[in-house]
């Protein structure tokens, strides 16, 4: 498991690469909007993000909304995002995870993030994951499976979970599938963390009530 210091060597890694770069052109090529100000805005699963670079060089990601601070592992996913982000166009074909460059050699951490929990927490009530993902930066979408949505992760990385429910002869399964465009916008790795966070986000909002 990552530590803080992963996480902030991460975290300071991208920052660098950003510390130079024209954010006008970042906000081109990441979908991103341009602040007054010049700091960027993007929506990061339904939530409205501001990141702001002072004249040293040094990144901030901040939220806009009341909720709670985004974690230190998504700043830095947030900041990856932004500097991998090339501009290219939504390919328009769902891929699975091992279709991706290296997903064989990430698939275990896949499976794990994002597949496992996605059917053992909604495997057994695929409204649930209709109603919840809404929240998330989600919307129906896929015609795939008993149950499928739509997440937006960023402007330009959106996520189609499936779900199959189970019954007395097969158990539940399912999926979560990326645009083939995918690599243009975030590491493998980093596909493996963001195509997991939507479904722990929907896990805690249905602890919430």
């Amino acid at each position: 498991m990552a530590r803080v210091d992963d996480y902030q060597m991460s975290f300071d890694l991208a920052a660098k690469e950003l510390a130079t770069a024209e954010l006008a052109e970042v906000a081109r090529r990441s979908g991103a909007e341009l602040d007054p100000d010049g700091g960027l805005r993007l929506d990061y699963y339904g939530r409205p993000l501001r990141i702001t670079r002072d004249p040293q060089g040094a990144m901030a990601v901040t939220h806009l909304d009341d909720g709670p601070a985004v974690a230190l592992a998504e700043q830095a996913l947030v900041l990856h995002y932004l500097a991998r982000a090339d501009g290219a166009a939504a390919a328009g074909e769902w891929i699975t995870f091992r279709e991706v460059e290296a997903g064989e050699f990430y698939w275990s951490a896949f499976v794990k993030r994002a597949k496992d929990p996605l059917v053992g927490f909604f495997g057994q009530r695929p409204e649930l994951l209709k109603a919840l993902a809404v929240k998330v930066g989600g919307r129906e979408g896929g015609e795939a499976g008993d149950a499928s949505v739509i997440v937006r992760a960023f402007p330009r990385v959106e996520f189609l979970l499936v779900l199959w429910a189970g019954d007395d002869e097969f158990p539940a399964d399912g999926n979560v599938l990326m645009d083939r465009s995918i690599g243009h916008y975030l590491s493998t790795e980093d596909i493996a963390l963001a195509a997991g966070l939507p479904i722990y986000k929907m896990m805690a909002l249905s602890r919430q009530g």
